[in-house]
């Protein structure tokens, strides 16, 4: 069956849903199978009248016209044939549109039993079996768009409830600093549970569909997470636990929430996330080279040791940014207003576009001011043993 038509059916169906369910619940059974046998009657009874009647309703004048009786009679018996014809084709098409309503209701019924099953499966305490479950939520995602929704906040509730973020402070000990990157600091921490990963991965790689409300994976423990090369569009990771997590080139055409995520050593190159999310965020030792900011808010978040090497912050808000000590000159769209706004200090390099223009005011108070970065990663360490 072409889709338009079972679409079609289907917006009949959910259509006249409702009005069928209150009739159904308003009168008994044994009421609403006598009215359809009644409703039956009568039609196939119209039926008939219009094939026996019709000829003489419809071209009367004509068949009185006829004066030879075996003539009239066969004028008569061949529009009653037409007739009959049209209202085979009727009951015809009739059919065709029950056949196709009843595949349809056969098929919810699969889709229901196959969510039902794979939701049950989503929560066995065999890996293989979740595993399995996730994959069949995702091939159900792709093959009912009605249930979409459905299934992607079913997968993101199993992702909240195998990975929440503890109250208390997460250590830093699956951080490393090494001079042989480029950012030097290397996320050394355990890989995600591979059923977690998983359901990142089939939200990740999720058919596109109009999708209105956020997909919720804030306050997450989500270190190491791989959700590179796919859609990252809608997801709240808010307050979550993103070290050592792997963006590259992933996709936010409408914007990422990635606001107060701790984003140290984590990868994002060639992603493109404009309008996105990542005020006060720390994004320390993080790679940022070629990625798509334009537009963002990066309001209070933590830059030092990140490298920004290719991307395009224009129009991103830099209000109390931490640039202190960052390499800014291949970084592409910054405007003195912007830097105004954010903290440097005399070890930031800026873009060699900027230098024929005014200079900035709060980049020598900075300077004078701010303690240079060995200084205050002793003080975090005096501050840590205490």
């Amino acid at each position: 069956m072409p889709r338009w038509a079972s679409a079609a059916i289907d917006f009949v169906s959910v259509q006249t849903h409702r009005p069928r369910e209150r009739l159904r619940y308003a009168m008994p059974v044994w009421l609403g199978r006598l009215v359809v046998s009644l409703l039956l009657v009568i039609g196939v009874s119209a039926v008939a009248l219009v094939i026996w009647r019709g000829p003489f309703w419809f071209d009367g004048a004509l068949i009185d016209a006829i004066q030879n009786p075996e003539k009239k009679a066969q004028a008569v018996t061949s529009a009653r044939s037409t007739l009959l014809q049209i209202a085979l084709a009727f009951g015809g098409l009739a059919t065709i549109i029950f056949t196709a309503r009843t595949y349809l209701l056969a098929k919810s019924g699969q889709v229901a039993d196959r969510y039902t099953k794979a939701a049950t499966q989503l929560v066995s305490e065999s890996p293989a079996e979740r595993i399995g479950a996730i994959y069949a939520l995702a091939r159900l995602m792709k093959d009912s768009p009605r249930d979409h929704r459905a299934v992607v906040d079913l997968l993101a509730a199993f992702v909240r409830q195998s990975r929440p973020l503890g109250k208390s402070r997460a250590s830093d000990d699956d951080l490393e600093f090494n001079e042989d990157y480029e950012s030097e600091l290397v996320w050394v921490g355990e890989p995600l549970p591979i059923d977690v990963q998983t359901a990142l991965t089939a939200l990740n790689k999720r058919p596109k569909r109009f999708e209105s409300p956020w997909i919720v994976l804030k306050t997450t423990n989500l270190a190491g997470a791989a959700l590179l090369h796919g859609r990252v569009d809608g997801l709240h990771f808010e307050g979550s636990n993103l070290r050592g997590a792997d963006f590259v080139q992933a996709k936010a055409i409408k914007g990422v929430v990635l606001s107060e995520c701790d984003l140290r050593a984590a990868n994002l190159s060639g992603a493109h996330l404009p309008v996105s999310h990542l005020s006060d965020s720390d994004l320390r030792g993080a790679l940022i080279r070629w990625v798509d900011l334009r537009g963002s808010l990066l309001d209070g978040s933590d830059f030092r040791g990140a490298v920004l090497r290719g991307s395009n912050l224009k129009d991103a808000a830099l209000f109390e940014a931490d640039l202190r000590g960052v390499d800014l000159r291949e970084v592409k769209g910054l405007t003195i207003s912007q830097l105004e706004d954010a903290i440097t200090d005399e070890r930031t390099i800026f873009p060699d576009y900027l230098k024929n223009q005014k200079a900035f005011p709060q980049s020598e108070l900075a300077s004078s001011v701010l303690p240079s970065a060995s200084e205050l990663r002793s003080r975090e360490d005096a501050s840590s043993a205490t």
